[in-house]
């Protein structure tokens, strides 16, 4: 008699449940923040190291050699961003790509090997335009890579990188300061983020760059590991500073990729930030390596593979963005009309797209809703998603405090 009574009791609830929730209409939603863009399963970014006013040919010509423009050689015929428009971006128009750039004259490696021509960002009409022309073109974004990379020596081996070879904080501080004014008045703009010149700094590195104010840095060389013996947190983004500057992993070599380490990203929902260099020929005779012109052949292969892939090609300054609304963003006070979000980084109105599951308890179909943000601005879902075998809605919204209305959708 007590077992069927209790099954007599569980029927009543669950009628008497079904009249105070109407078929469709969920008591609460479920919020979820998607790892990337429109919930992609990667976010893809080309980076480009020492793209600046300079090239060399090393049989002293009055102009450079095959390979031997740094970005001095700014559009003309056989100039390296031609030689990347016309090899790569021509045909993979999806990709984005971070130049980390030299504000002033760079450093030739060697004291008695010098570049056939070094000059400032900023040196002449002509070289602020071609450098402000590559920074307004959405394909593309220029980064700090320094004021000079660094401190020739009388070999090779005696370079000392910028970042390393500061002795406070104090000079860190006012020589990056100079680049910057350097890289702004060639840009109209201030960079939002860097990278250390051979991946090299000192104890007063980290202090600078939070000090002047970038929003995001690349400091480490962090090659995707397959073997599983790295943790997967080690390819994670960072936070260093009291900025909290977002630290991005660089994770594949433009040249010795594999499928393996490509499938483990996209696996683990991590950043594929691809490492080049813009020229191979070097003042001091060594090749300059990874570098686009003899990797161009592997980058196409790289590219062809993505495309298959659900990823999202991005900058390194949008993906810096989407971290810091990803990781510096609380959704609290969720209810069946809303949800609240609270922002504590520092790029200001981040995108950020969550999964809204409207479904009813117990079901899979989602309702389809409209959201509006807290400003008044009303967003659509993008496009449906599923996620753990429940249908959701995906919503791009503009990270901001305040709560976030939902509302059903006439049908």
């Amino acid at each position: 008699m007590s077992a069927v009574r209790r099954r007599l009791e569980n029927a009543r609830h669950r009628i008497g449940a079904g009249r105070r929730t109407p078929p469709g209409h969920p008591l609460r939603l479920v919020v979820e923040k998607a790892t990337w863009l429109d919930d992609a399963q990667s976010a893809v970014m080309l980076s480009i190291d020492d793209l600046t006013n300079a090239w060399h040919d090393r049989g002293g010509g009055r102009r450079w050699e095959q390979g031997g423009d740094w970005g001095g050689g700014l559009r003309g015929d056989g100039s390296a961003l031609r030689f990347l428009e016309e090899r790569l971006l021509a045909d993979f128009p999806q990709v984005r790509t971070t130049f980390f750039t030299v504000a002033g004259p760079i450093s030739p490696y060697t004291r008695h090997q010098p570049f056939s021509f070094a000059a400032a960002l900023d040196a002449s009409g002509e070289s602020r335009r071609f450098f402000r022309a590559i920074a307004d073109d959405p394909r593309f974004e220029l980064a700090y890579h320094g004021y000079n990379h660094g401190t020739p020596g009388v070999e090779t081996a005696a370079f000392l990188q910028e970042f390393r070879g500061f002795e406070s904080l104090d000079a860190a501080v006012e020589q990056t300061r100079r680049g910057i004014e350097i890289f702004t008045q060639a840009i109209g703009r201030a960079p939002r983020g860097g990278k250390y010149g051979g991946w090299d700094y000192n104890e007063f590195g980290d202090a600078a760059v939070d000090a002047c104010g970038f929003q995001w840095w690349c400091r480490d060389w962090t090659p995707r590991d397959v073997t599983g013996v790295i943790p997967d947190a080690y390819y994670e983004p960072q936070l260093f500073g009291r900025g909290g500057v977002i630290a991005l992993p660089t994770t594949v070599h433009g040249r010795f990729w594999t499928h393996g380490q490509v499938e483990r990203l996209l696996a683990c929902r991590q950043l594929i930030a691809v490492e080049e260099h813009i020229a191979p020929v070097r003042p001091d005779g060594l090749v300059q390596t990874p570098n686009i012109v003899d990797d161009i052949d592997e980058l196409r292969a790289l590219f062809a593979y993505l495309r298959s892939k659900d990823v999202w090609y991005a900058t390194g300054s949008e993906v810096a963005a989407y971290v810091a609304a990803r990781e510096r963003t609380t959704v609290h006070d969720v209810a069946a009309d809303g949800f609240a979000v609270s922002y504590v980084g520092g790029v200001p109105r981040p995108r950020l797209t969550l999964r809204v599951n409207c479904a009813s308890p117990g079901t899979t179909d989602a309702t389809a809703v409209r959201l509006t943000q807290p400003d008044g601005t009303v967003v659509d879902a993008s496009r449906d998603g599923s996620h753990h075998g429940v249908q959701t809605r995906l919503f791009t919204i503009d990270v901001m405090d305040g709560r976030y209305r939902v509302a059903s959708v006439p049908a």
